[in-house]
């Protein structure tokens, strides 16, 4: 597949500085075949291939597929978070309250807020009715972009597509008053612009980018994502097949934020990991770092349980590369684990090794008919057996060090 010429990426960049501030777009793109109107919400679909995911991902996929609609949507979201707060012993939000507050008066933000940590899915909806409520309060400041498709039979989404669902939000909640949205319609959606836009204003997580990288690198071979349903996760994989064109490395890297090439890679390894992967690490937004190590590991099934103990227990990066090192995983994931504080990069012999002398001291002052009698209660008599005999092992080593030493000295 022959690569695009390098001028068509300059040219695009050159359009993405035009863009760069929506705030007072109209200008900078008269001439340029693009306008300014309000259209229906029903008129409107997201991009399929947007990296960047808004819905939950189950909820994303029925959508995309037509089994359900936008209104339905929101409702499934609603009742996934009313879910989640259960299981995490948090009261459902009260959406109307959150809508109601002028995101200017800061005075509510104690009353309205439960305490502790909200769950994810709570987060990124709580983040959409945030965004409702600053058009309800302040209007629209920023329009979305979109192109038109089979000769304006509907609009694509190509920016925005956050504030596509705040105003599906209010319409759901406030009625007819907000069923259109204010548009920039460009002649051709550009997968260059949607990354400036995402790259721009806000964090992209770690799959969201892999996402983006392929996105961009596939299209400088003019392969582009299929527009009808879903796009399957193995249409961005197709990008670990290509190589950055030459001359193309700079403006593809300032495209996703102006990254560095050692990064560029470590990123496109991640479309490595498999989909369940994929779905946990958008949810949680978790880092590429934490990711990185788990590519280590050859059985799928084995890095999705890591990536799920990594979420439980909040590993940090550092944490998750121990583990990995360590070869303890697998003992870890079957039930042998150490606690979330322990360094998982020790094996057993370096744990043993660090813990028995201070419990060896504490074995002369303990009332020993007590630990043998809880021993007992504990364990069984095999495994006793066989415990009691490598202490003995262990005991034998160290006399037979103490006499060296003391042969040594002599």
């Amino acid at each position: 597949m022959a690569k695009r010429q390098s001028r068509g990426t300059r040219a695009l960049l050159e359009e993405i500085g035009d863009l760069g501030s929506l705030d007072n777009v109209t200008p900078s793109l008269q001439g340029t075949g693009a306008k300014v109107i309000n259209i229906v919400l029903d008129r409107i679909r997201p991009d399929p291939a947007q990296p960047r995911r808004v819905l939950p991902e189950v909820i994303r996929q029925e959508f995309l597929a037509g089994h359900i609609n936008a209104r339905q949507a929101l409702e499934r979201w609603e009742a996934l978070v009313a879910e989640e707060a259960s299981r995490l012993g948090r009261p459902r939000p009260d959406w109307r309250a959150l809508l109601d507050r002028n995101p200017d008066d800061r005075g509510d933000d104690i009353a309205l807020d439960a305490p502790g940590q909200p769950g994810p899915e709570e987060d990124a909806l709580r983040a959409i009715v945030a965004t409702a409520a600053t058009i309800r309060h302040g209007g629209q400041v920023s329009p979305i972009t979109v192109s038109e498709v089979e000769g304006g039979a509907y609009f694509r989404i190509e920016t925005g597509e956050r504030r596509y669902w705040a105003h599906h939000w209010l319409n759901t909640w406030l009625g007819d008053g907000f069923d259109q949205i204010q548009c920039i319609v460009v002649p051709q959606a550009s997968p260059w612009r949607q990354a400036a836009e995402n790259t721009s204003r806000e964090g992209l997580s770690a799959m969201a980018m892999a996402r983006q990288l392929a996105t961009l690198l596939l299209d400088l071979y003019d392969i582009h994502p299929p527009q009808d349903g879903p796009v399957p996760n193995d249409w961005y994989r197709q990008a670990l097949n290509y190589r950055v064109p030459r001359g193309e490395g700079e403006a593809l890297r300032a495209a996703l934020g102006g990254i560095e090439r050692a990064q560029f890679s470590r990123i496109q390894a991640l479309l490595r990991l498999p989909d369940a992967v994929w779905e946990l690490a958008d949810r949680y937004r978790l880092e590429e770092r934490r990711l990185r190590p788990v590519l280590r590991l050859q059985d799928e099934a084995v890095q999705l349980q890591v990536v799920r103990l990594m979420v439980e227990r909040g590993l940090s990066a550092d944490k998750v590369e121990k583990l990995v090192e360590s070869g303890n995983v697998e003992r870890v994931l079957h039930g042998d684990a150490p606690s979330p504080q322990t360094d998982f990069g020790e094996t057993v012999s370096e744990r043993v090794a660090n813990r028995w002398p201070t419990l060896a001291s504490q074995v002369q002052d303990a009332n020993l008919e007590l630990v043998a009698d809880q021993w007992l209660k504990r364990q069984k008599p095999d495994a006793i057996r066989s415990q009691v005999a490598a202490l003995r092992r262990l005991l034998e080593l160290v006399e037979r060090e103490i006499e060296q030493k003391a042969k040594g000295s002599d």
